[in-house]
């Protein structure tokens, strides 16, 4: 009687899990896989790379099935990765064999513009100044992608534009400093579009949470009415502890509500990093390494949440065997943990 009492409850209680899961897993949401990366060019390191070199980084983004890679510039400060008759162009200007693997690997290339090394010094100053400084840059930009264009356009792998200013919630709080910046973007945007017609232009912003959530939509509205940004993507901030587990979603609400009331797309970029050394952790320079993989694929789970498209700032700093012992066992995890989910 014992046994047959045992040999009951097992019964029930397997008819009782059998029964549950189909309605359990349908309420599983969806972990979406990482489909984009930044890359920042280096003088040092890009800008001397061979063909072969470029080959084995586009076949790990392939193995990693990468389908966007954004350049978050072309131009640093003053030398240019394609060849250029105005800026300094590096040892081996990449630009033209990155469009030309990317094409052959199947993946879209955004290619971002100026990035200026005084950008963050540059708009703490007062209104004025910011004035001057942005249109020294609006010109230099939009120099870049006039030259980038009779490259660019013979390619299929070219996607669109990135706007290498990030947008964040501290330097733009003043009303002035902010019209300034929406000036920037649409006049920069406009010029992007009418040289491309069709393509994309994106951006990217992040929050350091000094900001109310209502402010913060509006902002995003503002700037959306004024420009022609059509694909904004948020830094999810994990990896800077600029954002928490708990309100970064209601950041991503509120931007992805934006997106919609402004008939855009967005995104989200993971930060698959920690940082160790910086700002405001100390007085170093920004130092940081691969996050662990349970980290990650939580980031994943609530971008998940809010848009399809993720992208991971950065593969190749970060989850590569070309950086480093700690970013080839990511790579490798990371491989593992997407098979299973396939």
């Amino acid at each position: 009687m014992r046994s047959l009492y045992w040999a009951k409850i097992c019964f029930l209680s397997i008819l009782m899990f059998t029964c549950s899961w189909p309605i359990s897993s349908k309420e599983l949401e969806p972990i979406y896989p990482i489909r984009g990366t930044f890359i920042q060019l280096l003088e040092n390191s890009h800008g001397q790379w061979s063909e072969n070199e470029w080959v084995t980084f586009f076949s790990y983004l392939k193995k990693l099935n990468i389908s966007d890679l954004y350049l978050q510039w072309t131009v640093a400060d003053t030398r240019s990765f394609f060849y250029s008759s105005t800026f300094q162009t590096v040892e081996s200007p990449p630009l033209e064999t990155i469009l030309r693997l990317a094409e052959q690997f199947e993946i879209k290339v955004n290619i971002g513009l100026v990035y200026d090394y005084e950008y963050w010094n540059q708009i703490n100053n007062n209104s004025d100044r910011v004035k001057i400084y942005l249109e020294e840059l609006l010109i230099r930009s939009k120099l870049a992608a006039e030259q980038i264009k009779s490259i660019a356009i013979n390619y299929k792998s070219f996607k669109g534009w990135y706007i290498t200013e990030e947008v964040d919630d501290i330097n733009w709080k003043l009303d002035d400093k902010r019209e300034l910046l929406f000036s920037y973007l649409e006049r920069l945007s406009d010029a992007l579009e009418k040289l491309t017609p069709g393509y994309q232009i994106a951006i990217s912003g992040f929050c350091n949470g000094q900001i109310q959530i209502t402010e913060f939509k509006k902002f995003w509205d503002q700037l959306f009415k004024r420009t022609k940004i059509n694909l904004a993507l948020f830094q999810d901030g994990i990896g800077t502890n600029k954002l928490t587990f708990s309100n970064l979603p209601y950041y991503l609400a509120a931007f992805k509500k934006s997106a919609i009331d402004n008939q855009r797309e967005m995104g989200v970029i993971v930060e698959i990093f920690r940082q160790v050394d910086g700002y405001p952790i100390n007085k170093k320079e920004f130092h940081a390494v691969p996050a662990e993989l349970f980290r990650i694929n939580w980031q994943r789970q609530m971008a998940s949440k809010f848009s399809h498209n993720i992208v991971a700032f950065s593969i190749p700093n970060y989850m590569m065997p070309i950086a480093g012992s700690s970013g080839n066992a990511l790579y490798n995890k990371y491989l593992e943990d997407i098979e299973k989910e396939n």
